[in-house]
């Protein structure tokens, strides 16, 4: 409906937005190893107090947040070469709610209430496409797809809160979250923002760089390409939710945990394969159905897209079951690898064969390292 030069504004505001989850996923990340420490041992006042003392500091850094992003519209405008400021102060009055919404995922997650957490889940999927969709068909363009993302944040952010209220057991109102727990909790939280900064790091800086390098018809079509290489990572995103609370809470049990990371592996690996084979095998097809002829120049990096995305995804599984058992290491190879592309991809960007594949031989050279250093830890 936009064409490549419209999308590629919109998809820009959409990395911008994956950009700073590093801080949401880290917020919902140590939530949740929390929050499943704190169930296993039925410490339900303390799960409690842990959401008030995250929460009040999640609203202040989304506040901030949303004045450096709104309140430099015009310089982001004029770096990101886009047709308006205003989609940056659009998406800027959601964020706060989108930093905040991530401690209640992270307190779901932790509980492993799944029920409670999906709904979550599609209500920001549901108004993000069905609101962006009608307001562009109404002739809003990239401002109706960046509003029903500030929409879809506001309402995901509603419903998980509600979720949580209505479960909520007793009272906190003198319950305090206390100084060796925070101390613990800042100690896991410094490796989980090291993790999510790479993470941000490999899956958009790419994407952030064609936008600048390359000329708006091309900055479109690799966002296409990256929007549909994306869906292995995040069709496989619900495997590492559901690993991670439950590794913590077994081994917090001192129950064996090894086989949950095989099992996770295995299905990361087996859901990869079927995504890689089928952009191999027919990427025209796919890209004509999703996007349209305009965007089938690039239909033959499809493949190699898909695969990168692929061993990222089964590198993420490893990272985050470590994690769960307070193991660091592999948050520091994390971001080592993030900093590495975004430094190579800045010297060699000559096409967009060569930014793939810089993505490619980095990422895999990451996935062996860390099955290596996951022998160590045996």
């Amino acid at each position: 409906l936009l064409g490549p030069a419209l999308f590629a504004d919109v998809s820009l505001i959409i990395t911008l937005f994956l950009f700073l989850t590093f801080i949401t996923a880290g917020f919902q990340q140590t939530a949740a190893k929390f929050a499943a420490i704190y169930s296993a041992n039925q410490a339900e006042a303390q799960l409690w107090a842990l959401r008030r003392w995250l929460n009040q500091r999640s609203w202040l850094i989304g506040l901030l947040f949303c004045l450096v992003v709104g309140g430099a519209a015009p310089f982001w405008q004029s770096f990101f070469h886009t047709t308006s400021p205003w989609l940056f102060v659009i998406f800027a009055v959601g964020l706060p709610f989108y930093f905040v919404q991530g401690i209640d995922r992270g307190l779901l997650q932790g509980q492993m209430r799944f029920g409670l957490l999906a709904t979550s889940y599609q209500a920001e999927m549901w108004v993000r496409l069905l609101v962006g969709l009608g307001l562009v068909w109404i002739g809003w363009a990239a401002y109706g797809a960046v509003l029903a993302l500030t929409l879809s944040i506001i309402a995901t952010w509603a419903v998980a809160a509600y979720g949580l209220r209505q479960s909520r057991g007793v009272a906190v109102t003198n319950v305090t979250f206390k100084a060796s727990e925070r101390q613990a909790l800042l100690a896991f939280a410094l490796p989980v923002l090291l993790i999510e900064i790479s993470l941000i790091l490999i899956n958009n800086s790419d994407v952030l760089l064609v936008k600048r390098f390359f000329d708006s018809a091309t900055a479109g079509q690799y966002a296409a390409l990256a929007l549909i290489g994306r869906i292995v990572f995040f069709g496989t995103w619900s495997v590492v939710i559901t690993m991670f609370p439950l590794v913590a809470q077994t081994a917090q049990r001192g129950e064996p945990h090894r086989q949950l990371l095989w099992l996770s592996l295995g299905m990361v690996a087996g859901v990869s394969l079927v995504i890689v084979t089928a952009t191999a095998i027919a990427p025209a097809l796919i890209i004509q159905i999703l996007f349209g002829a305009a965007y089938l120049p690039v239909a033959p990096l499809l493949w190699l897209y898909a695969l990168a995305t692929a061993l990222f995804a089964l590198a993420n599984v490893l990272i985050n079951y470590h994690l769960a058992l307070g193991n660091r290491g592999g948050a520091f190879l994390a971001l080592t690898a993030g900093l590495c592309q975004v430094v190579l991809l800045l010297f060699f960007h000559a096409t967009l064969y060569q930014v793939l594949i810089v993505q490619v031989v980095l990422i895999g050279s990451l996935l062996l390292l860390l099955f290596l250093w996951n022998q160590t830890k045996r």
